[in-house]
């Protein structure tokens, strides 16, 4: 049980962890320079080196002294705009001599020494004759496929922002509608999981769901245009990727009934080392998160095959033994499968988009455990309607519809832990049962109790609640600072309901009904002292009306007549 809690708390913080990273996002800019003009919009075309040598832009020779340039002309290039993205580069622009654009982001802290990828719009001064269009670049990482001039185009910068929203719209939105998936289901899970163990899946697998959807979100670019800071989006994707194995081990060790697992554990300890360990080292300035990144993924993959393992396994116990279990474990394993092929793919071809694969397993995922969840609610909801009968069951008496004797003791306890307020407790008893069982059978009698419940019912049920408690014994509890008046009427009712009975059925032996009630104060502690005081009232009532049934029979064997 402490295991599981320490689980659920470890979700909650991550939780808590990634919607900080996200708020930040739009909390923080990231400051450098900018434009000298207004208006910043966007270009593209060929470059050489100052030395003439032909220059690419996706892979800048960075034995050069770091500067390229180009000629602009006048008739076509004054006044529009150059727009581009850069990976890890700071630079100045000048048209011939005069500075146009600057950036140098102020990076450092949590951001590392690098900014990612960021979109520049650059409105072009206007002049008159043709004029040398230079760039000095400096490199801050000189691997050649995160360090580029890309997607350089001249023209209307509106039309270049929205041709990238248009192309990663799609893929933001995605992301976006499983970020709110998984947020959803933690606070499922924290607010209506039932038990630790069903908290713990739901959780898990709504962080999980949140942490692959922010990280899987890198390369939309939306995030950048939205914040202004590609530094900040970098960092909390990165955060992401470092704090996946938690969720994902979490579930497993729900999935696979191994919390007591010694490797859970140890791979749980490495992930937190190993958040802590790059917060520090690139807050200190020793290093950044793309040179961490190898222990980042070695963790990973330690994760991955602890979570075979157990997986593995768990088939050995056979834990996996119904449906759902089957499908949330197939749409994890997907979920699996795609992460090492964009691992494959990042370290073998050097792909830029390093969540491809994660993204349409992420989607598979999300729509097996969306089916598996509606599935599950359904059969709870059947689970739930089945309970409620069966409950509704175990508390009515079956003979004559009224609430039974657990239903009254159930009553009874809470009424005891009661403060405020107050109520009447009435008992009743029908008088000569057993004269009737005795003499005219047990078919008789039913009938005959069925009789006087209707009678009770009619009349003490309109003010309160009514409980069969014995063969003849009844209950009545009628709640509230008028109970006694209530009592009283229903009292009369019931004298009236049970002569109406004899009138129309003319049973062998008339129905009576004693009755004695007595006042409760909640406060009081002690509700079973008041039915004891209503119950010696009922056995006198049921004297007096002995007596006056056998004067009445004395008056009749002597002749007399009697209404």
């Amino acid at each position: 049980m402490i295991r599981q809690r320490i689980v659920i708390a470890l979700g909650t913080m991550t939780t808590t962890v990634v919607l900080v990273c996200v708020a930040c996002l739009f909390l923080f800019k990231m400051k450098f320079e900018g434009s000298v003009h207004e208006d910043n919009k966007d270009y593209y075309m060929d470059w050489h080196y100052d030395d003439g040598t032909d220059c690419d832009l996706l892979k800048l020779d960075f034995d050069k002294n770091g500067v390229i340039e180009k000629k602009a002309n006048w008739k076509e290039d004054s006044g529009s705009s150059i727009c581009f993205e850069t990976t890890n580069l700071t630079f100045d622009m000048y048209l011939d001599d005069e500075l146009i654009y600057s950036f140098h982001p102020k990076l450092g802290g949590l951001y590392g020494k690098y900014y990612g990828e960021y979109i520049h719009t650059v409105k072009m001064p206007s002049f008159t004759e043709d004029k040398t269009l230079r760039i000095e670049y400096t490199a801050l990482n000189t691997e050649v496929r995160w360090t580029q001039f890309r997607f350089m185009k001249i023209g209307d910068s509106w039309s270049y922002v929205k041709d990238f929203v248009k192309k990663y719209a799609p893929r933001f939105a995605t992301c976006f509608v499983i970020f709110s998936f998984g947020f959803v289901l933690v606070i499922f899970g924290l607010i209506f999981g039932k038990t630790s163990m069903g908290s713990i899946e739901t959780i898990s697998l709504g962080v999980l769901a949140m942490l692959l959807s922010v990280w899987t979100n890198g390369g939309t670019k939306i995030f950048m245009l939205l914040t202004g800071n590609s530094a900040a989006v970098r960092t909390v994707e990165y955060f992401m990727l470092v704090l996946l194995p938690m969720p994902a081990l979490s579930f497993t060790a729900y999935l696979t009934r191994s919390f007591k697992n010694v490797f859970i554990w140890l791979s749980a300890v490495l992930t937190f080392v190993n958040f802590v360990a790059n917060i520090i080292l690139v807050s200190g300035g020793w290093t950044d998160y793309h040179e961490l990144l190898i222990y980042t993924h070695l963790n990973i993959l330690i994760g991955i095959v602890i979570i075979i393992y157990l997986i593995a396994n768990a088939f050995k116990r056979k834990v996996f033994n119904n449906l759902g279990a089957i499908i949330v474990l197939s749409a994890f394993i997907i979920l699996m499968i795609s992460g090492i092929i964009d691992f494959a793919f990042y370290y073998g071809s050097g792909t830029l988009d390093t969540a491809r694969f994660t993204r349409i397993g992420l989607l598979i995922f999300v729509f097996l455990l969306g089916f598996h969840e509606v599935r599950e609610s359904i059969h709870v909801s059947n689970r739930s309607l089945d309970a409620d009968e069966k409950n509704r069951l175990a508390h009515i008496d079956g003979l004559t519809g009224l609430l039974n004797r657990l239903a009254f003791s159930e009553k009874e306890n809470e009424i005891a832990r009661r403060r405020n307020g107050q109520c009447v407790f009435v008992e009743l008893d029908v008088n000569n049962l057993k004269k009737v069982n005795d003499n005219y059978g047990h078919t008789e009698g039913d009938k005959h109790i069925i009789g006087a419940a209707n009678a009770i019912n009619k009349s003490f049920g309109q003010y309160g609640s009514i409980y069969r408690v014995g063969g003849d014994e009844f209950v009545a509890i009628i709640e509230g600072y008028e109970a006694e008046a209530k009592a009283s009427a229903a009292a009369e009712e019931l004298v009236d309901c049970y002569n109406k009975y004899n009138e129309k059925h003319n049973p062998p032996v008339e129905l009576e009904i004693a009755y004695g009630f007595a006042l409760y104060d909640y406060d009081m502690g002690d509700p079973e002292q008041a039915e004891r005081v209503a119950d010696d009232r009922m056995y006198e009532c049921k004297r007096n009306l002995k007596n006056t049934a056998a004067v009445k029979e004395a008056m009749k064997t002597a002749g007399f007549s009697v209404d």
